[in-house]
């Protein structure tokens, strides 16, 4: 029974003061708000090959919703080249690094999907947990962020509840262990910790005494190639702003100004720059590198000085 209001303001005061105190020391958990309020929780960052036209990339996150109603979901994209586990892992780590502590990310690029390669949950040093296959998909995320623990995914109650298809690991096991994970659940309980998440065998880009080496690592929608050459490497082999460079990638080779931005070259002319990533990028001011130079993914990138003699 709730007891008669008090008319004296002393007799209120008391009546009201444990009753602030006692709602100020609830738990997080207990007041109904994530516990440790951080404000990330609940935030899962999508990235896959399962493009837009079909019914994949609902059904991912329907089955995300189903598993946490409080989700909310930030598409990355849907539009790695299908199978593309290396373009997956350099556009995972470009965008992860963007996101706040405490988010969770789904990478669904998943050839070997059904086989017996693992499904995993790895935890980055910055405090960001990414789910998907160990087929390398993380290598980027494990460079750049650092690897603070891994655990394979074995705890069927954190998958999709109506059962797991042998095609489809996305909706039934990525997304639903993201949604749980996002919503509090510690990674500890998906399964057994693990120390050798698989790791993709990418070339590292390198300096000789003929230039600088490397190769083309993404193609983004305007045809500008991006390389997995660190803008420093262009420090030390002595390049400078408005130098024209001979840069062969694949079997086309082109004399391009390095720059600093697009506008620094007349339209239609070829301009070297480093990205908003520091990593070499060449392009062509409003036109399309990867078309001039017929240039795909895995293509070989040298960059010299022109020849004296």
């Amino acid at each position: 029974m709730i007891p008669p209001i008090p008319r004296h303001p002393l007799s209120l005061l008391l009546v009201l003061l444990p009753l602030a105190i006692c709602t100020g020391c609830l738990s997080g958990d207990e007041a109904g708000q994530p516990s440790g309020g951080d404000a990330s929780l609940n935030l899962i960052a999508v990235l896959t090959d399962y493009g837009t036209a079909g019914s994949e990339a609902g059904a991912l996150e329907g089955a995300i919703y189903a598993a946490n109603q409080n989700a909310r979901i930030s598409t990355i994209t849907h539009l790695v080249r299908p199978f593309d586990v290396a373009e997956g892992s350099y556009l995972l780590s470009v965008a992860a690094r963007e996101y706040p502590a405490g988010t969770v990310f789904v990478a669904g690029v998943d050839p070997g999907v059904g086989t017996r390669r693992r499904a995993i949950v790895l935890e980055s040093k910055d405090k960001k947990l990414f789910v998907g296959p160990d087929n390398g998909i993380f290598t980027g995320i494990m460079d750049s962020l650092g690897l603070s623990r891994a655990f394979q995914i074995s705890n069927r109650s954190l998958m999709r509840s109506t059962g797991v298809s042998s095609t489809f690991h996305g909706r039934d096991i990525y997304g639903p262990v993201a949604a749980h994970l996002a919503g509090g659940v510690p990674p500890e309980l998906v399964g057994p910790q693990i120390s050798d998440p698989v790791r993709l065998n990418l070339t590292s880009a390198f300096r000789d005494s003929s230039g600088l080496h490397g190769s083309v690592v993404h193609i983004d929608t305007f045809g500008n190639l991006m390389t997995n050459i660190p803008g420093p490497l262009l420090q030390e082999a002595g390049f400078y702003a408005g130098e024209v460079l001979a840069i062969t990638v694949g079997d086309s080779t082109n004399l391009v100004t390095l720059a600093t931005t697009y506008g620094d070259v007349q339209a239609g002319s070829w301009v070297a720059m480093t990205s908003s990533e520091d990593m070499l990028q060449i392009s062509i001011n409003k036109g399309s590198a990867a078309e001039a130079a017929a240039a795909d993914v895995g293509d070989s990138v040298w960059v010299s000085r022109l020849s004296t003699g």
